[in-house]
Parts: structure tokens; C-alpha cells; sequence
């Protein structure tokens, strides 16, 4: 378009005002996937001045449109003034387009300095002019604004539109007063209006967040009765919310109304059932849904299956997580799978064999183990007394460059301390302040218990020492781990002090403090 309207320029017909303008909407728009050009509609502007063709008011509103739309209203608003100055055309669009702008940017109480000045110069604000300062307004919480200026409407004989209505029901609702925007859409109602689907929408939404489901229901119902077909959108939105308080049976109720209604599903429809049936223990209900959504064509994704994931582990159902892997897969989501999760509950099977295979696979596909990865592995081969694998998992974290943090060392150290390799267990702990890490109560518990172990008191009693010197208060492990220390050695004096010194700290011994003092 930009060439033939140069060769318009050069070789006739001369181009008018009609033609001008449509250039200037062309550069407003944007042109070949390009955004809007400032800079050449601010040129033609320029041109269309210096050659005698005055732009008309379409011309410059287009014009001021432009500028609001890539952010530049403080601008716009000079223009707006200049073109005054200049009694050029201006009307009511431009300022709509400034105090649109400001609103976008936030700023409705400069939107409303741009109201006084249009009224201030004869231009006569209309109901766009104040449906945008309302929502404006409305974004921003200001309710006494929205509704000074709905009375200002009303004394000007103007109506405010469903538009206008609408955004202060999206704005009450937003601010927790979905209430209130019902009994306002039910006077309105009564006064004449027939709102459509966004209105209705808005207050689906609200009400639903402020978990109000009844009145949720009844405006539902209400919107279908009066012609309005709910989106997937509106549907999601109650079963969101008897997903989350029940009963779940609403939920898939109104699901199963939605296929009726031919209403397709959304992923997210599918999500938010399958976590409520996850939530509620019903995992056989939410595989199933796993099947109804291939049916429908409907692809789940790696949070479908998370959830589902997720809550097996938690039942210790880690098998049936397992088998949920190849169906993502073939998906190609497996990389964002919990594996994590999976690992974990294999590892309290103390199933080495299967956490090792999926670790393996983690590799394969390129996932990067996490620290908490190495932790969940490390820990189950230490508790079943396997240090050459945890030290070798050691080793392959430190070559990924990751940094073992103090969780990660207590556990390892407390495996090298349950062997008795207590050489290693403390290298591991004066290795830890080199690399960032302060030993806790645990760590140097998992150490007392250790040397304990070995009858080597001497070392004991120096980190008991250097405990009292960190600020570390031993806790019932600790004294428990020091009270069964002395009892093997036969020192049964020693060790009911160390009894009678943990309730002094207001320490509540366990079974196995009282069993180790007294037996």
C-alpha cells in the first residue's frame, strides 16, 4: 500500500484528505505483521499540513488513537491541545482515547483531570467517555469514584450502558463484594436491563471465588433460561467451585450437562475434576476421566497427570505412578513429570532397584536432577546401608556442579555414621563451612550417635562443646543418642544426669530416653 500511495503522490491522481487518512489508518494498525508506526503516521501528519490538505477529525483521532495505544498519552494529550490551539477538528473519540490511555496505564485520576478539560472546552463527555473511567476506576477499588461519576451520568440525562454496569460488577466482584454486585445486577434487572454473557460472566466468577455456589446455581440457571449459552469458560467456573467445596457429585453433574449442551471441555475443565476427585481418594474416577478426555480428542497435560501422580505416591500406590510414565511419553510431557515424587515414594519402599530405573531415565531425557533428587536417593541407600552407591551419587552431583546443602550432608554423614565409617562421616562434616553449610542439631546428633557407637566419648564431649558454642541446643534425640552412649559403657551415673539435665531444659523425654536410662 505504501508503494502505490508514493506513486499516487508522484504521478497522479493527487491524493486527498479520504486518501490520507486511509494511509494513516493503515500505519496505525500495522502492516505486515509490523506493530503500529508512529513514526511514519507522525510524518504524514506532517506532510498532509505542509501540502494545504487538512487532516479531518477521523484523521487525527486516528492519529491520537495510535499514540495512546503504544503508550505515549502525556504526548497525545500535547497533540490534543496543540490541534485546539491551532482550531483544528477534534471530538469526543481523541479524548476517549486519552482517558482510555491513562486508564490502561493505571491512572484513572488523571483520566478524570482529561474528563474536566474535555467538558471545558465544549466537548460533551459521552457514555464511552465515562463506561472507561468507571472501569478505571473500578480496577483501581475506588467505589465512591465509580459511583460519583454513574450519578453524573443520570444528572446529565445520559444511561449508563450493560458495558458500564458490567465493569462494576467485574470490580466488586474482584474486591470480595460479589454480594453487592448481585443485589446491583438484580435491581438493574428490575429496572429494564438485559445483560448478556459478559455480565453474567463476571458474576459467575465473583460469586463462585467468594464460594456463594447457590447464587452461583440460580444465576446460572437464570442465564439459560433467558437464551444466553454458557461458554466453557461459565461452566469451569461452578465446577471449580463444587470441586474445591463440594459436593464433587455437582461438579460432574454439571459436567455431564456441558457434554449434553455440546459445550466442549477444556483441559482445564478436566484438570480441576481430576483434582477433585484426587483430593477426595477417588483416583479410579480420576483415571477414568483420563479415558473420557482421549475420547473427546482432548489431550491431557503434565499437570493432569501430576495431580493424579501425586496423590497415588501419597497412597502409596507408587506402582500404578510408574505406569502412568509411558502414557506421558507418548504425550511428550514426561519431562515435566514429578519425578521427584515417584522417587520418593520408591525410596520408602526402600525399592532401590526401581529408583534407580527411573533416575536412569530422568537421564536419558535430559531432566537435571535436583539437589532434593540426590537427597531422596542418597538417603534411601544409606538407610539401607549401601555407602558405595550414596558415595557415588556424591560424586555425580559434585561433577554436575551443584552445591549439597546442609540437609544433604546431615544425610549422607548419618549413612557413613550408621556403617561406622566414622573417618568419612567426619571429613563430610568439616567439609561443610568450605561449601557454604552449617551444621544443625541433626548433623551433629547423627555424629554423637556415631562416635557413641564407637565408644570414642573423647570426641563426643568436644562436640557437645562446640554445640554450646554455635548456640545449638541438643534436643531429645541428641540426649537420647548421649544417654544410650554412656549406658553401653556401663556408665549408668553419667547417663541419668544426662536424663535428669534434658527436663531441666524442658525437654520431654520419649520412650526410648526413658528405656536407655532406666534398663
Amino acid at each position: 500500500m505504501r508503494i502505490l500511495f508514493e506513486e499516487m503522490k508522484n504521478s497522479g491522481p493527487s491524493p486527498n484528505v479520504y486518501t490520507y487518512t486511509i494511509m494513516m489508518n493503515f500505519y496505525c494498525k500495522g502492516y505486515y505483521g509490523r506493530g503500529a508506526d508512529i513514526e511514519q503516521a507522525t510524518k504524514l501528519k506532517e506532510e498532509m499540513e505542509r501540502d494545504g490538505i487538512n487532516p479531518s477529525v477521523v484523521t487525527y483521532s486516528t492519529y491520537i488513537c495510535v499514540i495512546c495505544r503504544v503508550g505515549h498519552v502525556e504526548f497525545a494529550l500535547d497533540v490534543i491541545r496543540d490541534l485546539r490551539s491551532g482550531n483544528k477538528p477534534i471530538n469526543s473519540f481523541c479524548y476517549n482515547a486519552v482517558i482510555y490511555g491513562f486508564c490502561q496505564k493505571g491512572e484513572p485520576y488523571e483520566a478524570s483531570k482529561v474528563l474536566e478539560e474535555m467538558r471545558s472546552c465544549g466537548i460533551l463527555p459521552d457514555v464511552h467517555s465515562y463506561s472507561i473511567l468507571i472501569d478505571g476506576f473500578c480496577k483501581r477499588g475506588d467505589f465512591v469514584k465509580v459511583f460519583h461519576f454513574i450519578d453524573e451520568m443520570k444528572h446529565n440525562d445520559m444511561k449508563p450502558s450493560i458495558v458500564t454496569y458490567t465493569s462494576l460488577f467485574d470490580g466488586l466482584c474482584k474486591s470480595g463484594r460479589a454480594d453487592v454486585s448481585l443485589k446491583l445486577f438484580r435491581n438493574f434487572c428490575t429496572s429494564g436491563y438485559e445483560f448478556d454473557l459478559v455480565a453474567y460472566s463476571a458474576l459467575l466468577k465473583g460469586l463462585c471465588l467468594q464460594g456463594d455456589l447457590d447464587s452461583a446455581m440460580e444465576l446460572f440457571n437464570e442465564m439459560i433460561n433467558n437464551g444466553l449459552i454458557p461458554t466453557a469458560n461459565s461452566f469451569n467456573r461452578l465446577i471449580h467451585g463444587f470441586c474445591k467445596m463440594g459436593p464433587l457429585d455437582k461438579a460432574r453433574e454439571l459436567f455431564n450437562i456441558m457434554l449434553q449442551r455440546g459445550v466442549l471441555p477444556t483441559v482445564f475443565t478436566f484438570n480441576v475434576i481430576v483434582d477433585g476427585y484426587c483430593n477426595a481418594g477417588h483416583l479410579e474416577e480420576a483415571l477414568k476421566l483420563i479415558n473420557e478426555m482421549h475420547e473427546l480428542g482432548i489431550f491431557p497435560n503434565s499437570y493432569t497427570y501430576n495431580g493424579i501422580i501425586k496423590r497415588l505416591c501419597k497412597q502409596s500406590s507408587v506402582e500404578k505412578a510408574w505406569e502412568l510414565l509411558p502414557q506421558m511419553l507418548k504425550k511428550d510431557i514426561l519431562h515435566d513429570a514429578p519425578y521427584d515424587i515417584i522417587l520418593d515414594g520408591f525410596a520408602k519402599q526402600l525399592n532401590p532397584k526401581k529408583a534407580m530405573m527411573l533416575y536412569t531415565r530422568m537421564l536419558k531425557l535430559g531432566v537435571t536432577p535436583t539437589i532434593y533428587t540426590y537427597t531422596i536417593l542418597i538417603n534411601l541407600f544409606c538407610q539401607s546401608g549401601n555407602m558405595y552407591e550414596a558415595w557415588n551419587l556424591f560424586m555425580d552431583l559434585l561433577g554436575r556442579g551443584l552445591i549439597p546443602d546442609t540437609i544433604f550432608y546431615t544425610t549422607i554423614i548419618d549413612g557413613f555414621c550408621r556403617v561406622g565409617d566414622m573417618r568419612k562421616a567426619w571429613a563430610l562434616f568439616r567439609e561443610m563451612p568450605q561449601k557454604g553449610c552449617s551444621p544443625n542439631v541433626v548433623t551433629y546428633t547423627c555424629l554423637i550417635n556415631g562416635f557413641c557407637n564407637v565408644h570414642r566419648m573423647d570426641v563426643v564431649n568436644s562436640l557437645i562443646s562446640e554445640m554450646k558454642k554455635r548456640d545449638i541446643n541438643p534436643d531429645v534425640v541428641t540426649y537420647t543418642a548421649l544417654i544410650s552412649g554412656y549406658r553401653r559403657l556401663g556408665n549408668a551415673d553419667r547417663a541419668l544426669e544426662l536424663f535428669t539435665e534434658m527436663i531441666r531444659n524442658d525437654l520431654l523425654p520419649d520412650y526410648a530416653a526413658y528405656r536407655h536410662a532406666f534398663t
